[in-house]
């Protein structure tokens, strides 16, 4: 899944988000009035980007059967999220009429902001059921600046009981970084039968002619009510839970796929019970590991596309590359 944040600070950077989001929505297949409500709606979450908000960010990200477009910023966050939701209330003068707009014109709309702090806003369409057991996945990326590529990426498969994730942060950044990311996530995308610590091991040996990267594995087993995890490196991993909202860190083994590697062994994996009620995240170090689920713990109850999206328009370094995935079941 190939996608990269984009800065919106300029007005040039509003048609750029516009013309982005049209050519996801028809490499998604999406019909032509969808592609057509993409391009409104792409307008009009950049407008209150460059309008309103703080370090904006705009994102268009496929998944299979659907296309979602994320906005997210740091600042100032919406007092009364309902009143702007009305049309017109927020973007008077463009495309069409703000928010209020984009939840009309949307399939599926989701909204979280926190006075002072910053929001996230997800607008979606095509298919929400394209992951098995009503699990979504949210995911939001961004490329270091100066680079027109990122070293960071993530990919998905499933089969009939079960969803593998993987994510990579290959070393540096440039196209050396996603040379390596790309021979994990592909290799990955291609063999949706292995375990996560067998798809590690094998890892290690497809990305040594590369430089190198860290790479995390989760796998959620249905049939088991199971999650299982595997890293190497220091991609973060954190479960979120509910009831109760307690969250914990997964452990990864030190080292970097394809160069210094630790041995690994089948089924050596972490294993924690899956009711759907959690959210797991990963990211890379592109995101800062200051923050905490016990932050913001409302935000969890939204969809997993804004999680994400919050947690790269809130902590994203804004240096380097940075890659923020969540999984979890369907918003409670």
């Amino acid at each position: 899944m190939r996608s990269t944040a984009l800065a919106i600070a300029a007005e040039a950077h509003v048609a750029h988000a516009r013309q982005l989001a049209t050519h996801a929505a028809q490499a998604a297949q999406l019909p032509q009035r969808s592609v057509d409500q993409v391009a409104v709606v792409a307008s009009e979450l950049a407008s209150n980007l460059r309008k309103h908000a703080s370090d904006g960010l705009f994102s268009a990200v496929p998944q299979p059967g659907r296309l979602d477009l994320v906005a997210c910023d740091r600042g100032p966050g919406i007092d009364r999220v309902a009143d702007s939701l009305r049309d017109g209330h927020s973007t008077a003068g463009t495309l069409g009429t703000g928010l209020g707009a984009a939840r009309r014109l949307a399939d599926e709309f989701d909204i979280f902001s926190n006075e002072g702090v910053g929001t996230a806003v997800l607008a979606r369409w095509g298919a929400t059921d394209g992951w098995p057991g009503a699990l979504r996945i949210g995911a939001a990326q961004y490329t270091c600046p100066g680079e027109v590529v990122t070293g960071d990426g993530w990919c998905a498969t499933a089969t009939s009981d079960r969803v593998v994730v993987v994510v990579s942060d290959g070393l540096g950044h440039g196209p050396a970084a996603a040379a390596a990311t790309a021979a994990a996530v592909d290799f990955a995308s291609t063999h949706p039968e292995l375990k996560p610590a067998t798809l590690l091991a094998e890892l290690c040996g497809e990305l040594a002619p590369t430089r190198g990267a860290t790479v995390a594995v989760a796998e959620v087993d249905l049939a088991r009510g199971a999650l299982r995890f595997c890293g190497i490196g220091n991609v973060t991993a954190r479960l979120h839970s509910e009831p109760g909202g307690t969250s914990e860190q997964l452990p990864s083994l030190p080292g970097i796929v394809g160069h210094r590697s630790p041995r690994l062994r089948p089924g050596r994996e972490y294993e924690r019970p899956w009711t759907g009620a959690e959210r797991l995240i990963l990211h890379t170090d592109g995101v800062t590991q200051r923050w905490t689920p016990e932050d913001r713990p409302d935000v969890f109850g939204h969809d997993p596309s804004v999680v994400a999206g919050w947690l790269l328009g809130q902590h994203c370094r804004r240096r380097d590359d940075a890659c923020v995935v969540v999984l979890g079941g369907s918003r409670t």
